[in-house]
């Protein structure tokens, strides 16, 4: 495929840099600073600054103003893609249709330079599942895995063995019992499950042991931690079926986890876990891994599925992200359709579930497609689709009643001439024209989105209260206007500014000319204040998407 030989050559390089480390631990310090440096030049013109959220990789519709004062929030203008609209394409479909990506390990490697910086020290949780072990990608994604580890990520594996139990039941000639999508595990079969996932457990912790391929002299080798890491409780009896040592996750013993990630460790969980009394268990390894998830406060969920992929009936383009509640919208809408797979929904759900209690965003990747897992993560087309919440709690339209508040606010910057002059009767006439961030009833952010010809539109009057200009309101207003100009047909944003023009080209806006900008604009500027002139493109989509979930990394 396309990819192969970029994700090859980025292994080898990783390996290369691995051997200087070894070498001269002063020369790999200096190479270190001169690849973080290396990002500076395309943070214009990319913005590549890793992210604190992400929000939505689909197509967004128009808004809406009423004009009566009603409140407009990001939900109201940006609906995106209504669940009967979603359709999920079958793993052969998604292969048959593959995504042109980098051509020169050069391209791929600036794309992600600034990425693998962000993701230092972050915390992910990947689930395994038992289908990876025997597939032809399996040393492949290991070595992945191991990159992330040397990149200085976090990881905790969590490993599903459900064929391989399956094949130990077959050979015990035991038959698979099943009620309400849960396995009924008896003593026989609770054998074979702790069989199953030592032999697991076992070639994860054997593949990765050999560290990173092709590395120059001695294989840096990870160290892989596993152990009685979660605690379980029985499923117990549902519906009158007793479930036996079926059991669910109940915790997890996170200082330990979290102490031997800080040593570097990888940390390595099963689907076996035991009960403060001693019972053991089988438990669902999706299941573990959500909750891992959630009880670590980690950052990322990931899981290696089938291969599936949501497409935008309406357009027939891939969904790359759901927002929470439209993929809550979707899995009820999905539970009763026959095309739609059990286990794409049970991923769904999991990653809802860890979102909606604090995983900052999950993931489901392929596990069929080779560097899958690095296309996600570092690259700006993806690979899979995302789970997330939005970031845009408190944003919304202005209203008639916000007008005394966006004087407030613009006030000062007025008496310093940072702003143009504007009376309160212009903000009035204009109002419609203006969003707002509102915290406890105060205005504390403010900007406008005025559309022009030639699909362009200014961002204008932008102003934080200085109590919040530390905590991304600025970047939560300015995501939810380049959003909502892209939901107008907008191809280009400008702004033009005094004094502030460095925190616009940390955002990803370039310099330009006056005479760039639309010849009604041009015909209004006060040409006495020498105002400069910024403008960022957002004709693609795509790459709004990757602006917005990089801003949100700081």
């Amino acid at each position: 495929m396309w990819r192969n030989h970029a994700v090859q050559q980025l292994r080898r390089a990783t390996a290369t840099t691995l051997s200087i480390a070894r070498r001269s631990p002063v020369l790999f310090t200096a190479c270190r600073a001169v690849a973080n440096a290396s990002a500076v030049p395309f943070l214009d013109s990319a913005l590549m600054t890793k992210r604190q959220y992400h929000h939505s990789r689909v197509r967004f519709m128009p808004d809406s103003h009423d004009g009566n004062g009603t409140t407009t929030t990001f939900a109201d203008f940006l609906p995106v893609v209504p669940p009967e609209c979603l359709k999920v394409k079958s793993p052969s479909e998604v292969l048959k249709d593959a995504r042109p990506g980098p051509s020169t390990f050069t391209e791929m490697f600036r794309m992600m330079s600034p990425y693998i910086n962000f993701h230092r020290g972050t915390t992910m949780v990947i689930h395994i599942p038992g289908q990876l072990i025997d597939s032809t990608v399996f040393s492949t994604v290991m070595q992945d895995i191991a990159l992330l580890n040397t990149f200085g990520v976090k990881l905790v594996l969590v490993a599903g063995s459900r064929p391989q139990l399956n094949q130990q039941l077959e050979m015990r000639q035991l038959s698979q019992r099943f009620d309400c999508g849960m396995r009924i595990t008896g003593p026989e079969e609770l054998k074979c499950a702790m069989d199953a996932a030592g032999s697991v457990r076992f070639q994860i912790e054997s593949c990765l042991g050999r560290g990173i391929a092709n590395t120059p002299g001695r294989s840096h080798a990870i160290n892989v931690a596993s152990g009685n890491y979660i605690s379980a409780q029985p499923v117990g009896v549902r519906g009158g079926v007793d479930f036996k040592n079926t059991g669910e996750m109940r915790r997890l013993n996170a200082p330990k986890v979290r102490e031997a990630l800080d040593n570097g460790d990888i940390v390595l969980i099963t689907s076996i876990a035991s009960s403060a009394s001693g019972e053991v268990f089988n438990c669902m390894s999706e299941q573990v891994a959500s909750k891992c998830a959630v009880q670590l406060g980690s950052d990322k969920l990931i899981f290696l599925h089938e291969g599936e992929e949501m497409v935008d009936l309406r357009t027939n383009q891939t969904v790359q992200a759901l927002v929470i509640e439209q993929a809550q919208q979707y899995v009820e809408l999905a539970r009763n359709d026959p095309d739609v797979s059990e286990n794409f929904l049970y991923y769904l759900k999991q990653s809802i579930y860890a979102c909606i209690n604090g995983v900052k965003r999950s993931h489901m990747v392929s596990r069929h497609v080779d560097g899958g897992l690095l296309q996600e993560l570092f690259t700006r087309d993806g690979e899979g689709l995302m789970i997330s919440k939005h970031m845009y709690e408190g944003v919304r339209m202005a209203k008639t009643s916000d007008i005394v508040g966006i004087m407030r606010l613009i006030q000062p910057l007025l008496d310093d001439d940072i702003l143009v002059s504007r009376n309160q009767e212009q903000i009035e006439s204009n109002v419609n024209t203006f969003s707002v961030v509102e915290r406890d009833g105060a205005i504390i952010a403010c900007a406008a989105l005025q559309p022009y010809e030639d699909n362009f539109a200014e961002i204008a009057c932008v102003a934080v209260d200085p109590t919040y200009r530390s905590l991304g309101k600025g970047n939560a207003l300015l995501g939810f206007l380049l959003r909502k100009a892209r939901s107008m047909g907008v191809m280009k944003v400008f702004v033009m500014t005094t004094r502030t023009s460095h925190w616009f080209m940390e955002r990803g806006f370039e310099e330009a000319k006056v005479s760039d900008l639309p010849k009604s604009k041009q015909a209004k500027i006060d040409l006495k204040r020498h105002s400069k002139v910024y403008v960022m493109d957002i004709s693609c989509k795509r790459a709004l998407d990757e602006k917005e979930l990089l801003l949100h990394m700081e």
